[in-house]
């Protein structure tokens, strides 16, 4: 072929080249102008729905389809109002929530007057989210022959699922993918089993751990864990002489060895060590530490890894709870009730309207906020009994919660959900143990089951002195 016939098949591949180019440069441009016309648009939106229903801190993140000038927390509207903050960074918008959100609930973040830098047209980026919803553990004990069961009773469906079946269950906590089984024996002996999960009920495929406990015999009591599932502890107690001795606190490490380790006087975890005397104990909401009333109602922060000291914060003669926020403790002292900051220990009075202390029977305060809480109060029935109310206050406002408690029953257990939006209460009559889910602000009833030992009821401290 001649260099004349090549020459236009070259000059035609050239043009057709050049067009595309030209094509593709208005192309772009129509856009950059009918972006700049219109302002940002809305790409995606990321958040954790059960985190955001349960943790303070979460977050919900917003990217545009270009880069956005600074956005501030005024700049940002949420409905249903929630406290947040607000940092931006390139084409995210993060909106960080103060507390836990409401379950099973519809919110919109909105973020008014977007702008890219450099343009004048402004827009608002609109994102919908739905959050999670929530269940509840509870322990239903088999009569006769029957196993004890472990069941899961979801908000948003009716009926409980089996989770878990063994026998002389006492105490139960729900790690990540597993849950920790306490049973006593008929001679008063006590096994930990660790048991795998597969969508929340018992993997039958996975063998379940037995504990090596840390006597040939013992009682085990008090089981809490981590929130983070990498540790659990207990209260142990060595039976093997036949006495009760070395009545401590212990942590199994779920990282490591699995194996029970003392944690010694001065708040490390330590293997063949005197243990801790504990009263009452808990692990501190979102924290690899617990707070710790000993024997002598010392009070303690010990970090159960190990890898801080621990820190002591005065005394207190009974521990209530914690403020959702997890940096707070509801402490009793001789001086009355106070919220103790865990990260300064400074105490602040909690205040306590009439309605709220006058009673022969005062219990549990379960602090729903830093001003909100409710209070177990009663009369003495003849037979001994309590026949027990519930007092909501707000600040300095106290209200009788409107739930209903059978005149034969007996309150067992008042304990907030994760969120601090519904409570569980654990009660018991001729016909039985229920555990009932109720709205924290109304009493409405959400949902309720057959059983009591609420998984909701480990978040708060437990020890002897606890039923």
């Amino acid at each position: 072929m001649s260099t004349e016939t090549r020459r236009p098949v070259a000059e035609r591949f050239r043009r057709r080249f050049v067009a595309v180019v030209l094509v593709l440069v208005v192309v772009a441009g129509l856009a950059a102008v009918v972006g700049s016309q219109q302002g940002p648009r809305l790409r995606s939106v990321a958040y954790d729905a059960s985190g955001i229903v349960s943790r303070p801190a979460q977050r919900v993140i917003i990217t545009a389809n270009q880069a956005l000038q600074r956005v501030t927390a005024s700049d940002v509207r949420v409905s249903p109002a929630a406290a947040h903050t607000v940092t931006s960074s390139g084409n995210t918008v993060a909106v960080e929530f103060a507390g836990p959100l409401e379950y099973d609930r519809r919110y919109t973040v909105t973020v008014a007057g977007a702008r890219a830098p450099g343009q004048r047209a402004t827009s608002d980026l609109r994102a919908t989210i739905r959050t999670g919803s929530t269940d509840v553990l509870a322990l239903v004990r088999g009569a006769g022959a029957a196993k004890d069961r472990i069941v899961r009773r979801s908000l948003d469906a009716s009926g409980a699922t089996t989770v878990y079946e063994g026998t002389d269950i006492t105490e139960y906590v729900r790690l990540s993918r597993f849950l920790v089984v306490l049973s006593e024996t008929a001679v008063g002996e006590s096994s930990i089993d660790v048991v795998s999960l597969a969508d929340g009920v018992e993997d039958q495929d996975a063998p379940v751990e037995h504990l090596t406990l840390p006597t040939s015999a013992g009682h085990a009591s008090a089981l809490h864990a981590a929130d983070d599932g990498a540790s659990f502890g207990f209260q142990y107690a060595d039976t093997s002489s036949g006495e009760s001795k070395d009545v401590g606190l212990y942590v199994v490490d779920m990282t490591g060895t699995h194996m029970p380790e003392a944690i010694a006087a001065d708040g490390t975890p330590t293997t063949g060590a005197v243990p801790m005397t504990v009263s009452q104990w808990a692990y501190v909401p979102r924290t690899e530490s617990a707070l710790v009333r000993t024997g002598t109602d010392e009070l303690f922060l010990v970090d159960m890894s190990g890898r801080a000291e621990a820190v002591r914060l005065g005394s207190a003669t009974y521990l209530h709870g914690f403020v959702g926020s997890g940096t707070t403790a509801v402490v009793e002292s001789g001086t009355g009730i106070e919220q103790v900051d865990l990260t300064s220990g400074k105490r602040t009075p909690i205040t306590a309207p009439a309605l709220s202390t006058d009673a022969p029977y005062l219990g549990r305060i379960a602090q729903l906020t830093d001003r909100t809480y409710l209070r177990t109060v009663g009369d003495v029935r003849d037979d001994g009994t309590i026949a027990s109310r519930i007092v909501r206050v707000d600040g300095t406002r106290a209200s009788r919660l409107p739930v209903t408690i059978p005149a034969d029953a007996t309150l067992n257990a008042v304990c907030p959900s994760p969120n601090g939006q519904f409570v569980a209460l654990a009660t018991r009559s001729r016909d039985g143990a229920l555990v009932s889910i109720v709205d924290a602000t109304t009493g409405a009833l959400e949902a309720s089951t057959a059983g009591d030992q609420v998984d909701w009821c480990t978040a708060l401290p437990s020890g002897d002195e606890v039923g």
